[in-house]
């Protein structure tokens, strides 16, 4: 539940316009696919948390921060804002000195699969400094993606980095705070992730990043690894994450708490014409889990909200476009069965 009388999540990262391409397929170097579909959204861990939990719930306080350009890509993303009254955006900055951050993204019609061309602009420059932290009112800060964030994953000296820095700051407020990571093939990754786990109350990531950061592979076989998912949980705690590790995929996700509570929740089995594409799948999973949490729910129930709200997800080419009302996006488990465990 809320804790030292606040209230709400702010959702702090990259702020990105995704320019979304459906494909037939993949093409190799030097060869042609067709493009079948294109949009245009915003993207990014900040806006997609951000648009996610806004959709939700209407009276659910949300702060927008992160930095974008003094261009007419950062004025899509204010006038996207502007759309949902309990969205603030006062901690959402303007910076002269980048563009806003882009990609260009290609999803493969037949399988979803998606591949990414990203130029970091702005976010490149989002740091502690940012932040207001006394200005914000919400009980969770939610801090993504880290290693995608050049300014936050810089070294400290004192805590390693810049983001377990951060992190401790919006603690020392009373805020929890809560991380999420990109999918990023860098030789560092645990080097610069590990950190700021000390300083989270919640780590919720995907099988590749979790892979990446604890060396415990979570499939096998082409499956979840249910005895290596505990394992990978139980290490990622044992790295100082407070109260909550979890760790989806498409097959559903599993969870360990602090208190020694585990879950293993399995994805909604959906037919094949209702996936149209799979881009900010992982971020509407996050917001599921995190309304949840900032609701006070019980760790299952918060998973259910996760998972139907990743496939809520598959039915638009955008990141947010087909999240509706939390209650709407559970109701999906009474449309789809869940995989068998």
């Amino acid at each position: 539940m809320p804790v030292s009388g606040r209230r709400g999540i702010a959702c702090g990262g990259n702020w990105i316009i995704d320019r979304v391409k459906l494909v037939d397929h993949y093409p190799a170097e030097e060869s042609v696919a067709t493009i079948l579909d294109e949009t245009r959204g915003g993207g990014g861990c900040g806006h997609n948390m951000t648009l996610n939990l806004a959709r939700f719930d209407p009276d659910l306080p949300v702060t927008a921060a992160g930095l974008i350009g003094e261009d007419p890509d950062g004025d899509w993303i204010l006038q996207e804002c502007s759309l949902y009254p309990n969205i603030q955006t006062r901690q959402l900055k303007r910076t002269a000195s980048a563009k806003t951050s882009y990609t260009d993204v290609f999803s493969v019609r037949a399988t979803g699969r998606r591949t990414f061309f990203h130029d970091r602009g702005a976010n490149r420059l989002f740091g502690p400094e940012a932040v207001d932290i006394r200005k914000i009112d919400a009980s969770i800060f939610h801090l993504g993606y880290l290693l995608l964030l050049d300014e936050m994953d810089r070294p400290d000296p004192a805590y390693g980095r810049v983001s377990a820095r951060f992190l401790k700051s919006l603690q020392e407020e009373g805020i929890r705070t809560s991380i999420d990571l990109v999918s990023a093939d860098v030789p560092d990754f645990a080097e610069i992730v590990l950190p700021a786990l000390k300083y989270a109350d919640y780590c919720i990531i995907n099988d590749y990043e979790s892979e990446r950061l604890t060396g415990v592979p979570v499939r096998r076989d082409g499956r979840p690894w249910l005895e290596n998912l505990e394992a990978c949980a139980s290490r990622i705690l044992n790295e100082g994450v407070r109260e909550l590790a979890v760790v989806h995929f498409p097959e559903g996700a599993y969870a360990a708490a602090r208190s020694g509570e585990t879950r293993y929740q399995p994805s909604l089995d959906l037919p094949a014409d209702f996936i149209r594409g799979s881009t900010g799948a992982g971020d509407s999973f996050c917001a599921g889990m995190l309304y949840g949490l900032h609701a006070g729910w019980g760790l299952q129930a918060c998973l259910e909200l996760a998972v139907c709200a990743g496939a809520q997800n598959l039915q638009d080419l955008t990141t947010t476009g087909s999240i509706t009302q939390w209650r709407e996006t559970l109701g999906l488990k009474k449309r789809f069965p869940f995989r068998p465990r």
